[in-house]
């Protein structure tokens, strides 16, 4: 039983690739109402956005770096030779790349900000017909690699920045470790003095033969214990100690000052 729980919550982690085999494989198939993706317009439309919106967003955040870097290497090759050529050399291509990384992880965030990219919480068709599923695919093609670029650096209040930015509600005095996986930001609430503990996964969604998107409330004075798998729908009371590794199942309550530990979770102080 525990085994079977476990793949349940780890599949949720692989349903993106999979809905891109999804849409590769049913642009050379007819069209056909068992498909996510089929060759009708909306379809077809809704592809090339999710396509090459990524492109225009880093498009966007590589195009005044390369004019930057440019820029200053022509001041600094009449302004300096020798020693001083190459140790400006060197400043500039470190800061060139740390600007680089940071432009193009959070112009596509903002994007996400700017034009409400979001999936509204309910049980949705997976279609890219569905305009929800739709939001949901453009999400992750903006926020995750975003995510993953910005974790090269090891800043986790930029980090953090960003997560908050995709649309996190969390208390000012609540702390994230810097290598957690929350996958719809936006449908996690974090009150005050919680920490998040390093390598937890959260997920506010759900796919099976629907997608559906569940919101995660955690409270107040919380400790999540590393590597803790938490999924859609879950509610964790205030004061709650979740030991590390632990695997809080779909739309479970954990109760206001107990200890849970476990796959699934169970209290361990009753």
């Amino acid at each position: 039983m525990r085994e079977h729980r476990l793949k349940k919550s780890v599949r949720t982690n692989n349903h993106f690739n999979k809905h891109l085999f999804y849409f590769s494989s049913s642009m050379n198939s007819k069209n056909s109402p068992d498909k996510p993706y089929d060759l009708s317009l909306i379809s077809l439309l809704r592809g090339f956005v999710l396509l090459f919106l990524p492109l225009i967003a880093y498009f966007i955040g590589l195009f005044p770096i390369i004019i930057g870097f440019f820029y200053v290497y022509e001041k600094i090759t009449i302004l300096f030779q020798g020693i001083l050529f190459s140790f400006s050399l060197s400043l500039l291509l470190i800061i060139s790349f740390l600007l680089l990384v940071i432009f193009e992880s959070f112009i596509p965030v903002l994007i996400i900000r700017l034009f409400r990219i979001q999936t509204k919480p309910g049980e949705h068709e997976i279609t890219i017909k569905n305009k929800e599923f739709f939001h949901h695919m453009l999400f992750f093609s903006l926020y995750r690699p975003s995510l993953q670029l910005i974790s090269i650096l090891p800043l986790v209040p930029l980090r953090s920045k960003l997560v908050k930015l995709g649309g996190l509600t969390i208390g000012k005095t609540s702390l994230l470790s810097g290598s957690e996986l929350i996958d719809e930001p936006y449908g996690l609430t974090i009150g005050e003095h919680t920490l998040i503990g390093g390598l937890t996964t959260i997920y506010a969604h759900i796919s099976d033969k629907t997608l559906r998107l569940k919101p995660v409330t955690i409270g107040n004075n919380c400790f999540i214990g590393n590597k803790s798998i938490i999924l859609p729908g879950v509610i964790i009371q205030d004061e709650v100690y979740v030991e590390p590794g632990s695997v809080i199942l779909e739309d479970q309550i954990l109760k206001k000052g107990k200890r849970y530990a476990g796959n699934p979770a169970t209290i361990v102080n009753p």
